[in-house]
């Protein structure tokens, strides 16, 4: 049966796909180029071929344009630069580096864009004058409009960034808001649990302890002839020893609950969350691959949370008896997957906690996939997330 996977939490539309974007703007600016060399050739004689390649040249480097910025804008710079000391056709100066512009400008490379900008329409203007251009249309005509074009790909990249920055900020406050308001829930929680365990200490133990202390004074003083008597005593007593017993073990119970609250759950409490599977009969084991790069409080809570939930799932629908957790740290993303044996579905509904992972997964800007070849093939739950910078969740570009 082939493989059906249920995309449970997306950075966006397909069409909106960084990839996807990047292609299309190569594309566009390689075209562009190549239309101006073709049509600003002079004399009727050919085109010069390498004239061709730096325009695809042009488009190329921007499919790297998000991971390195600011090489992209000196490469495209110094491409310029080579392809008019080669006397190549006129392309213009906005037309090819407009993009690279922008893209340093929004990842925060808003100073040295400028200053590239500025050297690069400096050395035009001089290498014009000195090949004999009149001033006068130059610098009225044909230097504003590329002023104008380049300085609008600067504001365009830096009011991106500051959206962005925008929305993050917005995002961090949420999601303190929503810590605090956990805090004060688990709080009062708290606060509850021990309430509950000094009443039961108090009130119900201390009944329970007069019910077998009157018990045993009855036992004894019961004649000898009614042995029926005496056993129905001794039975009260046994029992309410038993209750006492297990009175004081719930209690206990109650109280340790809130030794474990104050300790944050991140990755280092999967160990502890391992044995807890293991005692509910599901033989887990844990794998750590890639770099040892260390994990961010807030973002390890919220990995360990996608691990919990999923262990949570197989132990009551899988009726698995493996699973494994993988945590791999690659460069940019952490990437967790939880691995069972159990059986499979088709199809994987929202609810049995489900929506909690997505949501966890999408507020970090990351997405959560459940595979699986069909039932009694096992299921697989793989979550990918970027790596956060200064706690702050990443949203989607």
């Amino acid at each position: 049966m082939a493989t059906r996977t249920a995309i449970l939490a997306r950075s966006g539309p397909k069409w909106r796909s960084p990839a996807l974007i990047d292609g299309l703007l190569a594309y566009a600016v390689a075209m562009a180029v190549g239309v101006a060399v073709f049509t600003r050739s002079v004399d009727g004689r050919p085109e010069p071929w390498p004239a061709y390649a730096f325009a695809l040249g042009f488009g190329l480097i921007l499919l790297i344009r998000r991971r390195y910025p600011v090489l992209v804008l000196i490469i495209t710079s110094l491409g310029i630069c080579g392809y008019y000391a080669l006397q190549y056709p006129p392309i213009g100066l906005a037309l090819p580096i407009a993009v690279a512009l922008f893209s340093a400008a929004e990842a925060g490379h808003l100073p040295i864009s400028i200053v590239v900008s500025v050297m690069l329409i400096g050395l035009a203007v001089y290498f014009q004058i000195a090949g004999g251009r009149e001033v006068g249309p130059l610098l009225g005509y044909e230097l504003p409009p590329v002023i104008a074009l380049m300085g609008a790909s600067l504001a365009l990249g830096d009011g991106a960034r500051s959206r962005q920055l925008l929305k993050e900020s917005q995002r961090e406050r949420e999601r303190q808001a929503r810590v605090e308001l956990e805090r004060r829930v688990t709080a009062q929680r708290n606060e509850e649990r021990l309430h509950l365990a000094r009443e039961l200490h108090d009130a119900l133990g201390h009944n329970v302890a007069l019910i077998s202390l009157q018990a045993a004074v009855a036992a004894e003083a019961l004649p000898e002839q009614v042995p029926q008597a005496q056993r129905a005593v001794a039975e009260i007593r046994s029992i309410s020893v038993g209750a006492m017993a297990e009175l004081r073990g719930t209690v206990r119970r109650l109280r340790s609950l809130d030794v474990a609250v104050d300790l944050p759950a991140g990755v280092d409490e999967l160990p502890a969350l391992v044995e807890q599977a293991r005692g509910n009969g599901l033989d887990v084991r844990i794998v750590q691959t890639g770099d040892s790069r260390e994990i961010p409080e807030a973002f390890g809570q919220a990995a360990y949370r996608i691990v919990q939930e999923a262990l949570t799932n197989v132990i009551r629908h899988a009726n698995a008896a493996h699973a494994s957790v993988t945590l791999d740290r690659s460069p940019d993303t952490l990437i967790i997957t939880v691995r069972d044996d159990g059986q499979g579905a088709e199809e994987f509904p929202a609810g049995n906690g489900i929506r909690g992972m997505q949501e966890r997964a999408a507020e970090w800007g990351g997405q959560l996939t459940v595979t699986s070849a069909g039932r009694a093939a096992g299921t697989v739950l793989t979550a990918v997330l970027p790596w956060p910078q200064s706690q702050e969740p990443r949203s989607d570009t």
